[in-house]
């Protein structure tokens, strides 16, 4: 074999051996882009990407899941849920590279579709980052989650702990990524690898959210009325039977002792009588005031159902369990 021959030979066996390492190094990225090149999002999956906010990164790993928007019966086969009191709209199924989007369709829950899409995203992109970058981003997460910790994001997050053990940083990275406005120049940094507009996502959470809260925070104040309005309400309405039952017996004795003779003068008729028409005048007026009691603590009640039946109406939007006959 010739030199040039020999240094050819050599020349495309350390290329072939390049190419190799460069293949399993960037193995993912390769799978990546051949995922997204054979996919043709839907005008449906194109307008969520958008109006999450998502930039050209984003979308990228959002299409590389190939995600699809799925009616009750089919997100229930491909979303499991561990707690059956804990209806979940959205997964990404690691094992598959895959997000499947429940398609919730209640109107007042405009907005509950992207999220969910930018949640799942971010769970994609968590998975394609080192253990060095996952690990500093946990801390990072946890110092936003001191700050933001609520009530419901602590049960939350206990819910996972449960559910699935093990990922707190990835379920942080998803949360406060789509649902927290303030989380610290880091973090927003961070996420302006995938989101053009991150505001955008938060304020659609944060818009379904508050009606959600808005309407449960009515109920929870005219059911504490109603519980303190009832004791007095029902205190009052005894008084003014028991009263009005003294007056009627009073009235009866009146009429006897008037058929009897038994006023000693007319005068003396005339004041006993100008005294129980007082007494009826006060109780009409107790009785119109008891009355107003009543309608506006029925009119609560009343409102108070209306409230239930529309938290109920939310909260069975987004169970899909519920949804399949």
């Amino acid at each position: 074999m010739s030199i040039i021959r020999r240094i050819i030979a050599a020349t495309l066996s350390v290329g072939l051996l390049l190419a190799a390492v460069w293949a399993v190094v960037y193995r993912q990225q390769i799978i990546d882009h051949v995922k997204v090149w054979q996919y043709q999002p839907s005008q449906q999956i194109r307008q969520i990407a958008e109006r999450a906010g998502m930039n050209q990164q984003g979308m990228f790993y959002f299409y590389a899941t190939h995600p699809q928007i799925e009616s009750a019966e089919e997100f229930n086969t491909e979303c499991r849920r561990v707690e059956q009191a804990s209806p979940i709209l959205g997964c990404y199924d690691q094992g598959s590279d895959s997000i499947y989007i429940y398609n919730v369709t209640d109107p007042e829950l405009d907005g509950i579709k992207e999220v969910t899409a930018a949640h799942e995203m971010l769970h994609a992109a968590f998975a394609r980052l080192s253990e060095a970058e996952q690990r500093q981003l946990g801390q990072l997460l946890e110092q936003a989650y001191s700050r933001l910790s609520t009530k419901a994001l602590d049960e939350r997050m206990a819910y996972y702990d449960r559910a699935q053990p093990g990922s707190r940083s990835n379920e942080l990275h998803s949360i406060i990524g789509t649902e927290f406005a303030d989380i610290g120049p880091e973090l927003e940094q961070y996420y302006r690898r995938y989101f053009a507009n991150r505001a955008a996502v938060v304020a659609l959470h944060d818009q379904y959210s508050h009606r959600f809260e808005q309407t449960k925070s009515e109920a929870d104040t005219l059911h504490a009325g109603l519980q303190q309005q009832k004791p007095a309400l029902e205190q009052a309405k005894s008084g003014y039977v028991a009263d009005l039952n003294a007056y009627n017996q009073q009235v009866e004795q009146f009429n006897q002792r008037a058929r009897r003779g038994e006023f000693s003068s007319q005068a003396q008729f005339q004041v006993e009588r100008s005294q129980i028409v007082t007494q009826a005048n006060q109780l009409q007026v107790r009785r119109a005031e008891l009355e107003a009691k009543i309608a506006t603590y029925n009119a609560d009640v009343a409102r108070l159902n209306q409230l239930g039946r529309q938290i109920d109406k939310l909260n069975n939007s987004l169970d899909s369990t519920k949804a399949v006959k």
